[in-house]
Protein backbone atom coordinates (compact mmCIF):
# COMPACT_ATOMS: atom_id res chain seq x y z
CA UNK A 1 0.00 0.00 0.00
CA UNK A 2 1.63 3.26 -0.81
CA UNK A 3 2.18 5.78 1.41
CA UNK A 4 0.13 9.15 0.77
CA UNK A 5 2.30 12.22 0.51
CA UNK A 6 1.49 14.88 2.77
CA UNK A 7 0.63 18.72 1.11
CA UNK A 8 2.06 20.89 2.42
CA UNK A 9 -0.53 23.82 3.62
CA UNK A 10 0.28 27.36 2.10
CA UNK A 11 1.85 30.00 4.64
CA UNK A 12 0.53 33.31 5.20
CA UNK A 13 2.88 35.96 6.14
CA UNK A 14 1.52 38.39 8.10
CA UNK A 15 3.29 41.74 8.42
CA UNK A 16 2.20 44.01 10.97
CA UNK A 17 0.20 46.83 9.80
CA UNK A 18 2.66 50.09 9.59
CA UNK A 19 1.44 53.94 10.12
CA UNK A 20 0.05 54.09 7.04
CA UNK A 21 -2.16 50.91 6.71
CA UNK A 22 -0.11 48.82 4.64
CA UNK A 23 0.37 51.00 1.74
CA UNK A 24 3.75 50.98 0.27
CA UNK A 25 5.39 54.50 -0.75
CA UNK A 26 4.34 53.97 -4.41
CA UNK A 27 0.87 53.38 -3.95
CA UNK A 28 1.16 56.87 -0.99
CA UNK A 29 3.20 58.70 -4.29
CA UNK A 30 0.06 58.11 -6.22
CA UNK A 31 -2.52 59.32 -3.82
CA UNK A 32 -1.02 62.44 -3.26
CA UNK A 33 -0.45 63.43 -7.27
CA UNK A 34 -4.19 61.83 -7.90
CA UNK A 35 -4.74 65.01 -4.80
CA UNK A 36 -2.82 67.98 -6.14
CA UNK A 37 -4.10 66.98 -9.46
CA UNK A 38 -7.76 67.43 -8.39
CA UNK A 39 -6.99 70.38 -6.04
CA UNK A 40 -5.45 72.00 -9.38
CA UNK A 41 -8.60 71.47 -11.24
CA UNK A 42 -10.59 72.89 -8.93
CA UNK A 43 -8.33 75.90 -8.74
CA UNK A 44 -8.69 76.19 -12.64
CA UNK A 45 -12.56 75.68 -13.05
CA UNK A 46 -12.57 78.32 -10.02
CA UNK A 47 -10.42 80.77 -11.77
CA UNK A 48 -11.05 80.24 -15.06
CA UNK A 49 -12.80 83.76 -16.82
CA UNK A 50 -16.06 83.36 -17.58
CA UNK A 51 -17.24 84.38 -20.83
CA UNK A 52 -20.41 87.02 -20.52
CA UNK A 53 -22.66 85.21 -23.07
CA UNK A 54 -25.22 85.43 -24.95
CA UNK A 55 -25.65 89.49 -25.59
CA UNK A 56 -22.84 91.60 -26.21
CA UNK A 57 -25.61 94.14 -24.71
CA UNK A 58 -26.56 92.93 -21.10
CA UNK A 59 -25.62 93.26 -17.65
CA UNK A 60 -26.91 90.21 -16.49
CA UNK A 61 -26.04 86.83 -17.82
CA UNK A 62 -28.60 85.19 -14.61
CA UNK A 63 -25.93 84.15 -12.80
CA UNK A 64 -24.34 87.59 -11.74
CA UNK A 65 -24.40 91.57 -12.76
CA UNK A 66 -21.80 93.79 -14.22
CA UNK A 67 -21.63 97.11 -14.15
CA UNK A 68 -20.91 97.37 -17.87
CA UNK A 69 -21.54 95.35 -20.34
CA UNK A 70 -19.27 93.59 -23.10
CA UNK A 71 -19.60 95.47 -25.92
CA UNK A 72 -18.86 98.80 -23.80
CA UNK A 73 -15.60 96.96 -22.16
CA UNK A 74 -14.73 96.15 -26.47
CA UNK A 75 -15.23 100.40 -27.00
CA UNK A 76 -13.17 100.71 -24.18
CA UNK A 77 -10.09 98.82 -25.16
CA UNK A 78 -10.20 99.98 -28.34
CA UNK A 79 -9.32 103.79 -27.01
CA UNK A 80 -6.97 101.73 -24.53
CA UNK A 81 -4.92 100.75 -27.60
CA UNK A 82 -5.26 104.06 -29.65
CA UNK A 83 -3.86 105.49 -26.31
CA UNK A 84 -0.66 103.72 -26.65
CA UNK A 85 0.69 106.15 -29.62
CA UNK A 86 1.66 108.59 -27.01
CA UNK A 87 4.49 106.83 -25.52
CA UNK A 88 7.43 107.61 -26.66
CA UNK A 89 8.62 103.98 -26.57
CA UNK A 90 8.51 101.12 -29.32
CA UNK A 91 4.67 100.89 -27.29
CA UNK A 92 3.69 103.36 -29.74
CA UNK A 93 3.22 101.28 -32.50
CA UNK A 94 0.59 99.10 -30.50
CA UNK A 95 -2.26 101.21 -32.17
CA UNK A 96 -1.02 100.27 -35.57
CA UNK A 97 -0.26 96.55 -35.00
CA UNK A 98 -3.14 95.21 -32.83
CA UNK A 99 -5.64 93.27 -34.50
CA UNK A 100 -9.20 94.19 -32.83
CA UNK A 101 -10.83 91.82 -34.99
CA UNK A 102 -9.67 89.12 -32.49
CA UNK A 103 -10.29 90.33 -29.72
CA UNK A 104 -11.90 88.73 -26.53
CA UNK A 105 -13.80 90.39 -23.76
CA UNK A 106 -14.21 87.65 -20.83
CA UNK A 107 -15.70 88.84 -17.38
CA UNK A 108 -14.23 87.36 -13.61
CA UNK A 109 -16.60 87.79 -11.15
CA UNK A 110 -14.52 86.83 -8.36
CA UNK A 111 -12.41 89.57 -8.86
CA UNK A 112 -15.44 92.06 -10.78
CA UNK A 113 -12.48 92.40 -13.79
CA UNK A 114 -12.91 92.49 -17.25
CA UNK A 115 -10.42 90.49 -19.29
CA UNK A 116 -9.43 91.23 -22.48
CA UNK A 117 -7.19 89.80 -25.08
CA UNK A 118 -6.17 90.12 -28.47
CA UNK A 119 -3.42 89.53 -31.09
CA UNK A 120 -0.86 92.02 -32.61
CA UNK A 121 1.55 91.51 -35.04
CA UNK A 122 4.77 93.09 -36.05
CA UNK A 123 5.50 95.02 -38.89
CA UNK A 124 8.57 94.32 -39.12
CA UNK A 125 9.03 90.78 -39.32
CA UNK A 126 5.28 89.66 -39.12
CA UNK A 127 5.46 88.02 -35.74
CA UNK A 128 2.37 87.82 -33.60
CA UNK A 129 2.47 88.01 -30.01
CA UNK A 130 -0.36 88.82 -27.56
CA UNK A 131 -1.63 91.83 -25.64
CA UNK A 132 -3.99 91.45 -22.53
CA UNK A 133 -5.30 93.74 -19.86
CA UNK A 134 -7.93 93.90 -17.18
CA UNK A 135 -10.48 96.20 -16.49
CA UNK A 136 -11.76 97.17 -13.38
CA UNK A 137 -15.84 96.42 -13.95
CA UNK A 138 -16.70 99.31 -11.43
CA UNK A 139 -13.76 101.70 -12.15
CA UNK A 140 -12.99 101.27 -15.69
CA UNK A 141 -10.11 103.59 -14.85
CA UNK A 142 -8.10 101.05 -13.00
CA UNK A 143 -6.46 98.78 -16.14
CA UNK A 144 -4.02 96.34 -15.30
CA UNK A 145 -1.23 95.21 -18.20
CA UNK A 146 -0.94 91.29 -17.96
CA UNK A 147 1.40 90.59 -20.65
CA UNK A 148 2.96 94.11 -22.12
CA UNK A 149 4.18 96.69 -18.84
CA UNK A 150 2.89 99.64 -19.30
CA UNK A 151 -0.69 101.59 -19.90
CA UNK A 152 -1.03 105.22 -20.76
CA UNK A 153 -1.69 107.45 -17.99
CA UNK A 154 -4.35 109.09 -19.73
CA UNK A 155 -7.07 107.15 -22.08
CA UNK A 156 -8.12 109.41 -25.62
CA UNK A 157 -11.15 109.77 -27.20
CA UNK A 158 -9.20 107.68 -29.99
CA UNK A 159 -9.90 104.33 -30.74
CA UNK A 160 -8.64 101.44 -32.86
CA UNK A 161 -10.98 100.43 -35.87
CA UNK A 162 -9.31 98.32 -37.53
CA UNK A 163 -5.30 96.83 -38.24
CA UNK A 164 -3.07 99.60 -38.72
CA UNK A 165 -6.53 102.52 -38.59
CA UNK A 166 -7.02 104.79 -35.41
CA UNK A 167 -9.92 106.76 -35.61
CA UNK A 168 -9.52 110.38 -34.20
CA UNK A 169 -12.12 111.40 -31.83
CA UNK A 170 -13.25 114.84 -32.52
CA UNK A 171 -12.80 114.67 -36.07
CA UNK A 172 -14.73 114.73 -39.19
CA UNK A 173 -14.35 113.33 -42.44
CA UNK A 174 -13.69 115.57 -44.99
CA UNK A 175 -15.93 117.09 -46.83
CA UNK A 176 -15.28 116.44 -50.63
CA UNK A 177 -15.24 112.67 -50.27
CA UNK A 178 -13.55 112.37 -53.69
CA UNK A 179 -10.45 112.13 -54.27
CA UNK A 180 -9.94 110.63 -50.94
CA UNK A 181 -7.45 112.88 -48.91
CA UNK A 182 -4.19 111.82 -47.33
CA UNK A 183 -2.10 114.59 -45.36
CA UNK A 184 1.26 112.79 -44.91
CA UNK A 185 2.84 114.61 -41.96
CA UNK A 186 7.18 114.93 -41.54
CA UNK A 187 9.14 116.30 -39.91
CA UNK A 188 12.03 115.21 -42.07
CA UNK A 189 15.03 114.88 -39.38
CA UNK A 190 13.01 112.53 -37.83
CA UNK A 191 13.82 108.56 -37.95
CA UNK A 192 12.13 107.34 -40.82
CA UNK A 193 10.61 110.42 -42.40
CA UNK A 194 13.17 110.87 -45.20
CA UNK A 195 12.57 107.10 -46.61
CA UNK A 196 8.54 107.92 -46.04
CA UNK A 197 9.22 110.38 -48.94
CA UNK A 198 9.74 106.86 -51.13
CA UNK A 199 5.99 105.96 -49.47
CA UNK A 200 4.36 108.71 -50.26
CA UNK A 201 5.46 108.61 -53.93
CA UNK A 202 3.79 104.92 -54.07
CA UNK A 203 1.00 105.49 -52.85
CA UNK A 204 0.30 108.75 -55.51
CA UNK A 205 1.20 105.82 -58.22
CA UNK A 206 -0.73 103.41 -57.36
CA UNK A 207 -4.04 104.65 -56.69
CA UNK A 208 -3.83 107.78 -59.40
CA UNK A 209 -6.55 110.35 -59.26
CA UNK A 210 -8.60 108.32 -56.78
CA UNK A 211 -6.14 109.70 -54.00
CA UNK A 212 -4.86 113.17 -53.21
CA UNK A 213 -1.78 112.79 -51.23
CA UNK A 214 -0.04 115.60 -49.82
CA UNK A 215 2.56 116.45 -48.00
CA UNK A 216 2.72 118.16 -44.70
CA UNK A 217 5.90 119.00 -42.98
CA UNK A 218 6.39 119.52 -39.62
CA UNK A 219 8.80 121.51 -37.25
CA UNK A 220 9.18 118.73 -34.63
CA UNK A 221 11.52 118.07 -31.92
CA UNK A 222 14.94 116.39 -35.01
CA UNK A 223 14.42 120.09 -37.03
CA UNK A 224 14.56 121.98 -34.03
CA UNK A 225 17.79 119.76 -32.74
CA UNK A 226 19.25 120.35 -36.77
CA UNK A 227 18.25 123.86 -36.20
CA UNK A 228 20.12 124.53 -32.81
CA UNK A 229 23.22 123.19 -34.80
CA UNK A 230 23.28 125.06 -37.83
CA UNK A 231 20.67 127.95 -37.77
CA UNK A 232 17.08 126.95 -38.07
CA UNK A 233 17.17 128.76 -41.29
CA UNK A 234 19.33 126.86 -42.67
CA UNK A 235 17.59 123.28 -41.33
CA UNK A 236 14.47 124.01 -42.72
CA UNK A 237 15.70 124.07 -46.21
CA UNK A 238 15.12 120.04 -46.26
CA UNK A 239 11.37 120.57 -45.18
CA UNK A 240 11.32 123.41 -48.31
CA UNK A 241 13.02 120.80 -51.00
CA UNK A 242 10.52 118.24 -49.94
CA UNK A 243 7.34 120.37 -50.16
CA UNK A 244 8.11 121.87 -53.40
CA UNK A 245 9.62 118.66 -54.83
CA UNK A 246 5.97 117.21 -54.11
CA UNK A 247 4.48 119.54 -56.12
CA UNK A 248 6.11 118.03 -59.50
CA UNK A 249 6.52 114.84 -61.58
CA UNK A 250 9.75 114.21 -60.46
CA UNK A 251 8.89 113.99 -56.72
CA UNK A 252 9.36 110.25 -57.32
CA UNK A 253 12.95 110.60 -58.52
CA UNK A 254 13.35 113.45 -56.02
CA UNK A 255 12.61 111.04 -52.92
CA UNK A 256 14.25 107.90 -54.00
CA UNK A 257 17.67 109.78 -54.58
CA UNK A 258 17.54 112.15 -51.10
CA UNK A 259 16.46 108.72 -49.80
CA UNK A 260 19.91 106.76 -50.99
CA UNK A 261 22.00 109.88 -49.35
CA UNK A 262 20.52 110.65 -46.06
CA UNK A 263 22.08 109.50 -43.31
CA UNK A 264 20.66 111.36 -40.68
CA UNK A 265 22.55 114.35 -40.29
CA UNK A 266 21.78 118.14 -42.27
CA UNK A 267 21.32 118.09 -45.44
CA UNK A 268 23.33 121.49 -47.13
CA UNK A 269 21.02 123.55 -49.48
CA UNK A 270 24.25 122.66 -52.31
CA UNK A 271 23.35 118.88 -52.14
CA UNK A 272 19.48 119.20 -51.96
CA UNK A 273 20.14 121.59 -55.31
CA UNK A 274 22.10 118.90 -56.85
CA UNK A 275 19.36 116.56 -55.64
CA UNK A 276 16.62 118.17 -57.80
CA UNK A 277 18.66 118.90 -60.58
CA UNK A 278 19.45 115.33 -61.10
CA UNK A 279 16.17 114.48 -60.42
CA UNK A 280 14.64 116.71 -63.56
CA UNK A 281 12.58 118.99 -61.39
CA UNK A 282 11.94 122.58 -62.91
CA UNK A 283 14.44 124.65 -61.31
CA UNK A 284 12.71 128.07 -61.65
CA UNK A 285 9.19 126.68 -60.38
CA UNK A 286 11.06 124.75 -57.45
CA UNK A 287 12.84 128.50 -56.77
CA UNK A 288 9.62 130.02 -56.45
CA UNK A 289 7.41 127.76 -54.75
CA UNK A 290 10.70 127.59 -51.68
CA UNK A 291 11.05 131.39 -51.65
CA UNK A 292 7.30 131.61 -50.78
CA UNK A 293 7.06 128.49 -49.05
CA UNK A 294 7.16 130.27 -45.33
CA UNK A 295 3.10 130.98 -44.92
CA UNK A 296 2.69 127.18 -46.57
CA UNK A 297 4.43 126.11 -43.33
CA UNK A 298 3.21 127.72 -41.11
CA UNK A 299 -0.21 126.57 -41.96
CA UNK A 300 0.56 123.16 -42.21
CA UNK A 301 1.79 123.34 -38.37
CA UNK A 302 -1.39 124.87 -37.21
CA UNK A 303 -2.47 121.49 -39.05
CA UNK A 304 -0.68 119.25 -37.40
CA UNK A 305 -1.83 121.10 -33.84
CA UNK A 306 -5.26 120.38 -35.11
CA UNK A 307 -4.61 116.72 -35.36
CA UNK A 308 -2.26 116.94 -32.16
CA UNK A 309 0.46 115.00 -34.47
CA UNK A 310 3.57 115.15 -32.19
CA UNK A 311 6.01 112.95 -33.94
CA UNK A 312 6.16 111.86 -37.73
CA UNK A 313 6.26 110.14 -39.94
CA UNK A 314 2.29 109.70 -39.89
CA UNK A 315 -0.91 109.92 -42.21
CA UNK A 316 -4.28 111.30 -41.82
CA UNK A 317 -6.77 109.49 -44.01
CA UNK A 318 -9.78 111.46 -44.84
CA UNK A 319 -9.56 113.67 -42.30
CA UNK A 320 -10.73 111.09 -39.93
CA UNK A 321 -8.02 108.42 -39.50
CA UNK A 322 -4.86 108.33 -38.61
CA UNK A 323 -2.04 105.71 -40.01
CA UNK A 324 1.71 104.63 -40.50
CA UNK A 325 3.03 104.60 -43.74
CA UNK A 326 3.11 101.02 -43.73
CA UNK A 327 -0.63 100.89 -43.39
CA UNK A 328 -1.70 103.25 -45.56
CA UNK A 329 -3.50 100.90 -47.34
CA UNK A 330 -5.44 99.78 -44.63
CA UNK A 331 -6.59 103.33 -43.42
CA UNK A 332 -7.76 104.07 -47.55
CA UNK A 333 -9.39 100.71 -48.04
CA UNK A 334 -11.02 101.67 -44.51
CA UNK A 335 -12.28 104.98 -45.40
CA UNK A 336 -12.96 103.78 -49.14
CA UNK A 337 -13.84 100.17 -49.40
CA UNK A 338 -14.17 100.90 -53.32
CA UNK A 339 -10.36 101.48 -53.55
CA UNK A 340 -9.92 98.23 -52.98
Amino acid sequence: MKQQTRVKEPSIIIKPLGRFGGLDKLHLTLIVLVALLLVLLLVVSYGKPILVLPSNNTTSTGNFSTVHTQAQIKTLAERILASYAGLNSSLSLIPFISNVSSMQVSYVPQSRQWYVQLTAKNIANSVAFSIAFAINDTNTSRVTPLIQTVIPSQILNNSVVSTGVVSLGGKYTCVNPKPTQVYWFVDPYAVGSVGSLVNASEIRQMYGGSVNLTLKMFVGTDTQRIGSQVGLFDALYLSKYALCASQQSGFGSFASKLNSVYSGAYVSQNTLAMIANESGLNYTQLNSCIGTSSPLLNSQALLAQYYNITSTPVAVVDCHYLALPQTVHEALCYANPSLC
